[in-house]
């Protein structure tokens, strides 16, 4: 009779075991996998309109290739890097475009806080674009009769 009680304590204490392991080994690597928030986080504005949120900017790293859009409050985030440092693009279809050295530290959170304005064009340049495009139809135009 004992020795059944034994086998079942002996059975018990390594199924145990096992379980033990198991569960230690998938906390393990759960916690890792937590840690690893190397990001960079940030928020663009319009500087023309009071600083309101610019949507669809268009946010790029040259170094990963990795690239986003603004949402409606002018949030992006990058997540999953390396530390390092980065440049980041940051532009909007009729305003200047941005560019930031941003150096990420392993499992920190790096801010961006930018603001866009439109870009300006002077009058001389849209007279001198109006011309080169006046200057080129006239050459089309005159290639087409000979």
């Amino acid at each position: 009779m004992l020795m059944p009680l034994f086998c079942r304590a002996k059975y018990f204490y390594r199924n145990a075991m096992k379980h033990f392991f198991l569960i230690t080994a998938f906390l393990m690597s759960a916690i890792s996998f937590a840690q690893d928030n190397t990001s960079i986080k940030g928020n663009i504005l319009d500087l023309d309109a009071n600083n309101t949120p610019l949507e669809l900017a268009r946010i790029s790293i040259k170094e990963t290739g990795d690239k986003t859009i603004t949402d409606e409050n002018g949030n992006f985030k990058f997540e999953g890097l390396n530390p390092g440092t980065y440049t980041v693009s940051v532009s909007f279809s009729g305003y200047e475009t941005k560019t930031i050295k941003v150096s990420v530290t392993a499992n920190r959170l790096s801010k961006i806080n930018e603001t866009l304005s439109p870009e300006s064009l002077s009058l001389n340049d849209l007279m001198l674009t109006f011309a080169n495009v006046d200057a080129q139809e006239k050459q089309t135009n005159t290639a087409s009769n000979n």
